[in-house]
């Protein structure tokens, strides 16, 4: 009896061992808009978790500010919605995200050299969302959070055209 159970219990350690985790140890998430815009931005991950973005209005395909996530997973699919202030209207997108792409790219980042020379090799892998300024969107893996590094990447793993509905700007929205 105690060796059928340790077999079992060792068949139990085997499998879990061998499993694969798509859990990242660091994920950093930035979200960077077209040049000169001013947008309110919402990102909810699975239908569960919504990373920190708020107003963005800069630097398509950068992410000079972003969020670190410890334990992270790259999700399924995104929900996006933002308000362009300038435009006025209120965005709205959903796109499923290529997983398996991002965690291949996410495991073997390549080195990056700054402009004074320095190779940085440990690098976390960061997630970029872009807001088009005809409401397009996309979501971005790379290794560095903006331009001007040697050997950056920056791969697209989803994207999606919204819809949109107008809005009007009113005072008490500033209030």
């Amino acid at each position: 009896m105690i060796n059928k159970l340790y077999t079992v219990l060792m068949a139990v350690m085997l499998l879990c061992s061998c499993s694969s985790s798509t859990e990242l140890v660091k994920l950093r998430i930035g979200v960077s808009a077209y040049e000169n815009s001013d947008l309110m931005v919402k990102l909810v991950f699975d239908d569960k978790f919504s990373p920190p973005a708020g107003s963005i209005g800069c630097c398509w395909g950068n992410a000079n500010a972003n969020s670190t996530f410890w334990g992270a997973e790259i999700p399924h699919k995104v929900k996006a919605q933002w308000w362009d202030y300038k435009q006025g209207r209120h965005y709205n997108a959903e796109f499923s995200v290529q997983r398996d792409k991002a965690y291949k790219i996410a495991k073997n980042l390549p080195s990056i050299t700054f402009h004074t020379g320095e190779v940085k090799e440990d690098l976390v892998p960061q997630i970029i969302f872009g807001f088009g300024e005809k409401g397009e969107v996309k979501m971005w893996i790379s290794n560095a959070p903006f331009d001007g590094v040697k050997g950056r990447i920056l791969e697209e793993i989803g994207s999606a055209q919204a819809t949109w509905e107008p809005f009007e700007l009113t005072d008490e929205m500033f209030n």
